[in-house]
């Protein structure tokens, strides 16, 4: 049922849409620009991100740039930021079945091409929390034709608590759009983002919530073509979060392309490569699967950045070379304290009161998961807790893609071995290349360091991925 809002005489409207609970759903539909009376064009859903709220300019971001390109646009406010309900994380079982009413709606609408009665020709666009909402509605709802979801999550608890520690300085931005604006989000998600800033703590209860807004039992199900967009320098869904959702869709069939840029939640500090790129991508893509034009081409498979703005392309993962691996073998010991911490809460910096380990210089490109082991023997206060590691450029100062991953420990007296994956990166490395590992007690992305001891570290190896390029794409 739709509950009209406003009307305007080019086509644009704005109308409440209800949901399978009674939820009205604040919806605005803008035909595609220069769409003749009587003609119809493939319709683009355009999520928001968290907090946020549908757009509402015809002309504006992905709206205008789709709506020139031939497409109708539909944006909403999604439940519990400016339209009724609670936001759920998008859950399949409310968020995906608001989706559907949309649809619904959509498909009643005189500008939309349908493909058959019921079934309109249908993509999804939007990044973050509006990317999200792509995988969860294409698991629920064959009627979705391709999507392009942008820097957006596979696992809730893996990208807001990895290995138990808790992402404060996202998650503390995150709580607090949440709830302004007059928002309105679950209860769970108040007691998660209260315990989490309190304790760096998240409860069992509230873990098993976030565990049931995690997308892979959705993205199993999708079979539509498929554009990821992940950003290098994302430290509130990194690059692995992508590569989970390209691993799962590559095993169920769907088209897939995934591309790395500099973006995403983070600030780039490096080139950004072409300007528009990403914009030309995401219309290739539909003008291939929506409007089903086979002339247009989509690229390679897999598109990354460099550090110096040039796209590369190729199949993921790359054809890989020798990895190159460093290793440490000396003993050094670290402080555990909760003092000098580093970065800010969306990016980590260089550290002054860490461990700093020069790696080998080597020509080539390294693209994927740096694997990092060490030896640690220590006591603390609270005997479990976290070091982090980060890759630093020396030269500049700038950490690798903004990224410290959480490397738990346990400093009870006892020697023990760890293994990890760092967070992924696409880095040039040249002969001159100044690139340090760092271990930290502390960074500002996560949670303060609640132990106070020290820990002495020995038998670091480190080994950076290796591949093959691949083409220019674009510089």
């Amino acid at each position: 049922m739709q509950v009209p809002a406003a009307h305007a005489a080019d086509g644009v409207r704005t109308v409440r849409v209800r949901s399978f609970d009674g939820v009205r759903l604040v919806t605005n539909f803008f035909p595609a620009a220069g769409l003749r009376p009587g003609h119809r064009a493939p319709t683009i859903m355009v999520g928001h991100g968290w907090g946020g709220r549908g757009e509402t300019d015809p002309d504006a971001g992905q709206v205008g740039l789709l709506r020139k390109a031939g497409y109708n646009v539909v944006t909403w406010n999604a439940r519990g930021f400016g339209s009724g309900g609670r936001a759920n994380l998008n859950h399949h079982r409310i968020e995906g079945r608001d989706s559907v009413a949309l649809i619904n709606w959509i498909a009643r609408q005189p500008e939309a091409l349908l493909d058959r009665p019921g079934d309109p020709r249908l993509g999804m666009a939007g990044s973050s929390y509006g990317g999200g909402i792509q995988l969860v509605t294409a698991g629920v709802d064959r009627r979705v034709d391709a999507i392009v979801p942008g820097f957006t999550w596979n696992s809730v608890t893996r990208s807001l608590y990895p290995e138990e520690a808790f992402r404060s300085g996202w998650a503390g931005l995150l709580c607090l759009s949440g709830h302004a604006q007059g928002n309105r989000v679950a209860p769970k998600l108040s007691q998660g983002c209260a315990a989490g800033l309190a304790s760096g703590r998240i409860p069992a209860d509230v873990q098993r919530w976030f565990a049931a807004r995690d997308l892979t039992a959705q993205v199993k199900k999708v079979r539509i073509p498929t554009l990821l967009i992940q950003g290098t320098i994302d430290t509130l869904f990194p690059l692995r979060q992508a590569i989970a959702n390209h691993r799962l869709l590559k095993a169920g069939g769907a088209p897939v392309k995934m591309v790395w840029y500099c973006g995403g939640h983070g600030e780039c500090t490096t080139a950004t490569g072409p300007r528009g790129y990403l914009e030309r991508l995401t219309v290739q893509w539909f003008d291939r699967h929506l409007k089903r034009d086979r002339s247009v081409s989509t690229g390679p498979a897999f598109e990354y950045i460099d550090q110096h703005g040039t796209f590369r392309g190729g199949s993921y993962p790359l054809p890989a070379r020798k990895p190159v691996k460093t290793t440490a073998p000396r003993a050094r010991k670290l402080l555990i304290n909760d003092f000098n911490k580093s970065g800010e809460r969306t990016a980590a910096g260089k550290a002054k009161n860490g461990l700093t380990f020069r790696l080998r210089s080597f020509t080539g490109m390294s693209v994927g998961s740096p694997r990092l082991t060490f030896t640690y023997k220590g006591r603390a206060n609270h005997a479990k807790t976290f070091v982090y590691a980060q890759l630093v450029d020396l030269a500049t100062g700038k950490v690798l893609g903004n990224q410290a991953t959480p490397i738990p420990i346990v400093l009870d007296g006892r020697t023990r071995t760890v293994t990890r994956e760092l967070e992924a990166i696409a880095w040039k490395f040249t002969p001159g290349s100044r690139i340090a590992l760092q271990i930290i007690p502390n960074t500002a992305l996560f949670y303060r360091q609640r132990a106070l001891g020290t820990v002495t570290i020995s038998k670091t190896s480190i080994t950076l991925p290796r591949v093959h390029p691949g083409k220019v794409t674009a510089r």
